[in-house]
């Protein structure tokens, strides 16, 4: 083995010791950054060049002045250099200096075997050019075995002349067979402070899943009082894994957690329970377990499993830890199956359940079991004179306690047209329902069986138009109208399983049943017209604005409604529009809105401007819906000076007069450390209460991070 292989070797185990996955965003500036540039070479050969050499064959040769040892990207310098020929050694007893495009390393001296790959190095220096760290250490010894022993070890990732933090260990042995490393007598001083001490501990230096501790979190909030995790990573085989969480809550007590993952050749999955005993302010025990699968059977046959389960309605109230979290109202309940033929047919099966955690919600709100659903769709493989004749069946056992219960059974063949030119497109569609029901527990009077028949036609046309602007940007101009007649039926007889009214959105113009569900089919007879606008970018192709603007225009009033509710007028519905313009890289607008001609107002808008540059982004929205909601939301993240940034969020309702999330973060960001706190009120529950909380974070670039910084607590859009 030639001297620059056995020196990338131990470049190899050097480039391995402890880092952060987090990554760094600012590196520090090292002493490799200053020396020019190594020019690989083309020759696999190894080469030695000096100004002075005594050479002597099958003995000990001595070459003095500008030594240089290279081969390929790797290079040693030094001033003097002894090789010895017939022991197959090297020793440099000046200092010297090996680099590659990953790693600098400076000696006082060093001896090392060609042949049984070891060698000594004493007064090392070195310098992780990728990860922006260097360290030093008093004597490095390389065995033969692949593994390294380094002494009096010193690590960080500061810039030379700062060592606001570093790692010190008596000694460290890394294992490159093994892939791990271990440290003995290892201290962590920040600013001179030694913050922690550990006797003995081993970390991994190849990409090797390992057990071990993971970042732990600390925060404060108004439910919890002081919290920390310190999760417990379990490498317990390749395909599964398991991650223990002890979390200690000041005001709650002790909680221990448990998740674990498992991935086997045609099937994925995890599992988890979390449980306090004797919760310190409701005196009960609080538990939440979940298990999901999802994997093949065979080739067509898929299987998907979700179970959750919590022991109170409050559990993510006031343990979630954010407004996500706390919203939920159900946890689900499942297993679907999926037999699929492509092209051809596919069946459903889905038995389903749910647990309601809401607190406002009553028994009446829950919704229905499915035990089980059935559903089978099918189309011709191949059109006819650009038809295919397909069925949609559904059969649905519906189960609630306390309220009308039954089974459904729903037929719906259908013929379809579609033609689809470059310029224009035409389609159409004939359908035929018919759902029966077999109902028990109704009240006294009402038919335990009945039954529905509904004949259905639609149609759509659309054309395409594009065109090169003045400016050289391609412009495209969609309209398109939808024709659909639904006759009417009374099916006030019927029950309400699984039917709502969704959002009256651009989607529901071109909706073939105004309702959700099987339960209502509307009656309908009516048109919708809508266009939509297109300018791309000459350069890259993508979309620089786009606007879309429809309505429905009904011909005659729809009279099957909802229990409870109201049914739309004859006539023209609200417009609804939608505008998304990107005015630079930087800046983009977005606004959908819904308008009545009738009132010559807006019915519901939200508009949001939008700015991102780098580290900075910044966000302004409004949502307004009349009679329900009419909210602002402010987003800003920014450098202010020399390190300091801010990141904040104020979400705000104006129907209400009261602050719904209210976020502020200070850090303060080193090249090799940083120290970020936040505070943040937010709406915890489904009846409006608020909770508060501190957040700290402690990050050594290149180490660890420890707590929950302000990037956790907000939306994914603007954290990259």
């Amino acid at each position: 083995m030639s001297a620059p292989t056995f020196l990338r070797n131990l470049a190899t185990m050097l480039l391995w010791i402890p880092v952060s996955v987090w990554g760094q965003e600012a590196a520090c500036p090292q002493i490799s950054d200053t020396l020019p540039t190594i020019e690989p070479s083309l020759d696999p050969r190894l080469i030695l060049t000096a100004d002075q050499v005594d050479l002597t064959p099958k003995g000990l040769s001595t070459l003095l002045g500008s030594v240089k040892l290279q081969q390929g990207d790797k290079e040693l310098t030094a001033e003097h250099l002894q090789f010895d020929e017939a022991e197959r050694s090297v020793e440099v007893t000046a200092e010297s200096l090996f680099r590659n495009s990953e790693l600098l390393i400076r000696s006082d001296s060093a001896r090392f075997d060609l042949d049984d790959e070891a060698g000594e190095f004493n007064g090392t220096e070195f310098v992780l050019a990728r990860r922006s760290a260097r360290g030093d250490s008093r004597h490095i010894s390389l065995s033969s075995d692949g593994t390294a022993k380094l002494d009096r070890v010193r690590y960080t990732t500061c810039a030379p002349g700062s060592d606001a933090w570093y790692l010190e260990a008596g000694r460290i042995r890394l294992d490159h067979e093994k892939g791990l490393g271990t440290a003995r007598n290892a201290r962590l001083r920040f600013f001179g402070v030694p913050i922690l001490y550990a006797p003995w501990f081993q970390f991994p230096i190849d990409d090797r899943r390992r057990t071990g501790l993971l970042f732990p979190t600390i925060g404060q909030s108004d439910k919890t009082g002081w919290d920390l995790r310190q999760p417990i990573y379990l490498n317990l085989a390749p395909n599964y894994d398991a991650t223990i969480t002890p979390r200690y809550m000041s005001d709650r007590g002790i909680q221990t957690g448990a998740e674990g993952r498992y991935l086997l050749p045609r099937a994925e999955g995890k599992l988890g329970y979390e449980f306090l005993s004797r919760d310190q302010v409701t005196d009960r025990d609080r538990a939440y377990g979940f298990f999901e699968h999802r994997g093949l059977l065979s080739s067509r046959l898929g299987m998907d499993l979700r179970y959750a389960e919590t022991s109170d309605r409050t559990y993510f109230e006031d343990f979630g830890g954010n407004i996500d979290l706390s919203s939920i109202t159900h946890l689900e309940r499942s297993a679907r199956f999926i037999y699929a033929a492509p092209a051809s047919y596919t069946v459903r099966m889905l038995f389903q359940d749910y647990q309601t955690i809401a607190s406002n919600l009553a028994a009446v709100d829950d919704p229905y079991q499915r035990l089980p659903q059935i559903r089978v769709d099918a189309v011709t493989r191949n059109a006819l004179l650009n038809t295919r004749l397909g069925v949609s069946s559904e059969y649905v056992n519906f189960v609630r306690t306390d309220s009308i219960r039954g089974q459904r059974m729903d037929l719906h063949p259908f013929l379809r047209m579609e033609k689809d030119r470059v310029s224009w497109f035409a389609k159409s569609q004939l359908d035929f329902r018919y759902t029966a029901y077999e109902l028990k527990d109704v009240p006294a009077g009402q038919p335990a069986d009945v039954d529905r028949a509904l004949p259905s036609f639609s149609a759509e046309y659309g054309l395409r138009f594009d065109r090169i602007s003045s400016g050289g940007a391609p412009q495209t101009l969609e309209p398109r109208v939808f024709y659909l007649y639904t006759p009417y039926e009374d099916q006030s007889r019927l029950p309400v399983f699984d039917s709502g009214e969704p959002d009256f959105d651009f989607t529901q113009l071109f909706a073939l049943n105004r309702f959700s569900g099987l339960d209502r089919i509307s009656d309908a007879n009516q048109a919708a017209i809508a266009v939509t606008a297109r300018q791309l970018d000459p350069d890259s192709g993508s979309v620089r604005a786009s606007a879309s603007l429809g309505q429905l225009f009904r011909f005659h009033a729809p009279r099957v409604q909802l229990p409870g509710g109201s049914v739309p007028e004859q006539g023209a519905t609200d417009f609804i529009g939608s505008f998304d313009y990107y005015l630079s890289e930087r800046w983009a607008v977005n606004l959908d809105t819904q308008w009545s001609p009738a009132s010559s107002e807006f019915t519901r808008s939200s508009v949001a401007l939008r700015y991102r540059d780098g580290q900075r982004f910044a966000e302004a929205a409004y949502r307004y819906r009349r009679g329900l909601l009419e909210q602002t939301d402010l987003i800003l993240s920014s450098p202010l000076y020399s390190g300091v940034s801010f990141i904040g969020r104020w979400r705000y309702s104006l129907s209400d007069g009261r602050s719904l999330d209210t976020m502020a973060g200070l850090g303060y960001d080193t090249c090799c450390w940083a120290v970020r706190a936040s505070y943040r009120r937010y709406v915890s529950s489904t009846i409006g209460q608020l909770n508060s909380g501190i957040y700290l974070q402690l990050e050594l670039k290149g180490l660890t991070r420890i707590g929950t910084g302000a990037q956790n607590l907000l939306p994914g859009n603007m954290v990259e």
